[in-house]
């Protein structure tokens, strides 16, 4: 739940959350502990400071101690003071115990309380009715009156431990029964003036100081999760950006690979059937390529693989030749970038398989040209199949082609696939040197 003050990570939080796997948007409610570097020395600082701030209650209650002793009117009875004494060092330990729940579970879910904040409202309520009832009235002479005190100190101090989880806007509309309070009693007494009224306006200002402080500390505490939240997530997310590499690069290695093994064993085959000794050669092409291949899927689990573009075009010239299909390859691979020769190598790759596994072509031209500012690569088929959607496999649409837009975009370039009658072009263009990325 947030709210437009700063917002809050506890009341009306969902009812379960997973605390080792924190999402972006959600604060983590991990003890202290789980938390690692920055983040868990921030939070255990806070915690610490927050621990010890609870129990300054009962320091401010020694200014109601020294109301009492300056008071000319009747003490209370020593059983009164005793059940008030009680009463206020339960609120102390309640307020403590507040405090410590806050920080790892939320105090509020679907608007129903929490056991330690109920009771510590309650208690709240007996300290404050036993203040009126047992304590004396406003002195004559006007100063601070030993209930005024007592009401202050007690709602300044649940209004401190409530900050842990709630919002402050909620906690400066609560923090209003401070005042009125003290309001009330004055005019009881018959002594409601303009100090009365400053009194009242002190004690709220005092009330939400406490607040404040306390919000402000777990807002810092809150930031500093939500940092270490999407510090994890960007891991995640580096990590499955990783996988879906891999997973592309395989797509393409073993596609390649196995259209290639496929189209060459068939021609092994028949060329054994008809006793042509070249079969033994077409074979040894298989093995090759197969070793290749293993080299190639090895490089990209391990992230080592380098692709070149002369390399995969004197290949895809023996794929394609290998499948029947008329290839000319037109042009000099000009100076590129590492990066850039990658990845118009594997559009080659790409486009290659696709007329191998998806076409009935009989000519494809590969075309190499610089025109200024970029060099061009052009494949051209022949062989589109009547038919064919753009979800397809070998289509504009098609899976490998939408990886390859992204190879080409990370090195500042583009691909543009179109199909005309029974031609299919695709057209890759990268920055010439000038403009290269490395």
């Amino acid at each position: 739940m947030s709210s437009s003050d700063g917002g809050t990570w506890q009341a009306d939080a969902v009812t379960s959350r997973r605390p080792t796997t924190p999402t972006l948007g959600t604060a983590s409610h991990r003890p202290a502990a789980s938390l690692a570097g920055g983040a868990r020395g921030v939070e255990v600082y806070t915690r610490v400071s927050l621990y010890l701030f609870a129990p300054m209650e009962g320091f401010f209650y020694l200014y109601v101690a020294g109301a009492l002793a300056q008071s000319r009117d009747p003490l209370p009875s020593a059983i009164a003071l005793g059940v008030l004494v009680v009463a206020g060092l339960v609120h102390i330990g309640l307020a403590f115990a507040t405090v410590h729940v806050g920080f790892d579970r939320p105090l509020m879910m679907r608007s129903r309380l929490h056991p330690v904040v109920i009771a510590l409202l309650v208690v709240t309520a007996v300290v404050v009715v036993l203040a009126v009832v047992v304590l004396p009235g406003v002195p004559d002479d006007g100063g601070w009156d030993a209930r005024s005190l007592m009401v202050g100190v007690c709602g300044a101090a649940t209004c401190g431990a409530l900050a842990i989880g709630f919002p402050f806007r909620r906690l400066a509309t609560v923090g209003l029964a401070v005042p009125a309070i003290v309001l009330v009693v004055w005019i009881l007494d018959g002594a409601f003036s303009g100090g009365a009224v400053a009194a009242a306006a002190f004690l709220y200002l005092a009330t939400m100081f406490w607040a404040g402080t306390v919000r402000i500390s777990m807002w810092i505490v809150e930031v500093v999760r939500e940092l270490e939240a999407a510090r994890e997530v960007a891991g995640r997310l580096a990590v499955a950006e990783e996988r879906l590499r891999i997973s592309r690069d395989l797509h393409d290695v073993v596609g390649r690979a196995l259209s290639a093994v496929a189209v060459k064993s068939d021609l092994s085959a028949a060329l054994a059937r008809r006793g042509d000794p070249r079969a033994a050669d077409e074979m040894d092409d298989v093995r090759t390529l197969a070793q290749e291949s293993l080299r190639e899927v090895r490089g990209v689990v391990a992230g080592y693989r380098s692709t070149d573009l002369a390399t995969e075009l004197a290949g895809a010239r023996s794929v394609l030749r290998a499948a029947g299909i008329a290839v000319r390859v037109v042009g000099e691979v000009p100076p590129l970038a590492t990066s850039q020769q990658e990845a118009l190598a594997w559009v080659v790759r790409e486009a290659v398989t696709n007329v191998v596994r998806h076409s009935r072509a009989a000519e494809c031209r590969l075309d190499l040209d610089d025109d200024g500012t970029a060099t061009v690569l052009r494949i051209t088929n022949d062989g589109v199949v009547a038919g064919r959607d753009e979800g397809d496999p070998g289509g504009p649409g098609g899976t490998g082609l939408a990886g390859l837009r992204e190879r080409l975009v990370a090195v500042g370039g583009t691909l543009d696939a179109a199909a005309d009658g029974d031609r299919f072009t695709v057209v890759a263009r990268v920055p010439t040197s000038s403009g290269a990325t490395t």
